[in-house]
């Protein structure tokens, strides 16, 4: 069964508030292009999720549920984990390992959505889910072979399934945001866009750390593993949209074959 869709959706409260014409624009282009998914399964990777030291941590509780407070609505979303598909991502890389929690399985056997989470899915019609944790470690080679292995096992999967990358950008484009200003955000938001258009994530790899800390994306880590996926299948990178939401960077994008 091919891979059936990936995407790159930020999780700015924006995209459901919609307190400008930025990001009334963004979620109706994230409505439109997730209108047509047809999975039986998404994964998502969020950054904001259970973080390991060293490690990525999957998910393999029987439930997922996440509720979240916003300025114009309360989400409350409770998933029911693709439990072989969450195994066998978890067996798949050196990096991974797969976190349980409370109970092995019943309706105690239930983790946590992060907002990370929360807030791209519910672009998507509720179905099975498998949620992977923050992939915050400096094994960049490794993330690129987890993002190998997790299209490779998509692929052969016997249902159809979506990859939700959930990522911001930068996050100090402006000296009164919650982390206040560097000029590394700008440039880090441009070759990110760069990389998008012309389906080429290598440069990403020559960023340094300093580099990376300052300009405070939580995307990072993500478009690493982002150009595994694409390195498996060769697929090609849609940039639907881009913007600033005051101090940080949100933007969409898709892959086609």
């Amino acid at each position: 069964m091919p891979l059936e869709n990936v995407f790159v959706i930020p999780h700015g409260d924006e995209i459901i508030d919609h307190p400008n014409r930025e990001s009334a624009e963004l979620s109706e282009r994230i409505r439109a292009v997730t209108s047509h998914d047809l999975s039986h399964t998404v994964v998502i990777i969020s950054p904001h999720g259970l973080k390991l030291s060293n490690s990525i941590g999957v998910i393999n509780t029987q439930y997922l549920y996440g509720q979240l407070k916003l300025k114009t609505r309360r989400i409350n979303r409770k998933y029911e984990t693709d439990r072989k598909l969450a195994s066998t991502i978890a067996a798949s890389s050196p990096l991974t390992q797969e976190v349980s929690f409370v109970t092995n399985d019943g309706p105690m056997s239930v983790f946590p959505l992060d907002f990370g989470s929360v807030i791209p899915l519910t672009f998507f019609r509720k179905k099975r889910l498998v949620s992977i944790g923050q992939p915050r470690i400096w094994n960049l080679e490794g993330l690129i072979d987890f993002g190998k292995a997790l299209a490779k096992i998509a692929e052969g999967y016997e249902g159809k399934v979506t990859i939700i990358i959930s990522a911001d950008q930068a996050h100090t484009h402006a000296p009164d945001g919650v982390y206040g200003y560097a000029p590394e955000a700008k440039p880090y938001e441009d070759l990110v866009e760069k990389c998008v258009i012309t389906s080429d994530f290598t440069p990403l790899l020559e960023l340094t750390r300093d580099f990376i800390e300052k300009a405070k994306p939580d995307s990072y880590w993500n478009m690493i593993i982002l150009k595994g996926i694409m390195d498996h299948t060769g697929m090609k990178a849609v940039l639907d949209y881009h913007y600033i939401e005051h101090y940080f960077g949100m933007l969409l994008a898709h892959l086609i074959k």
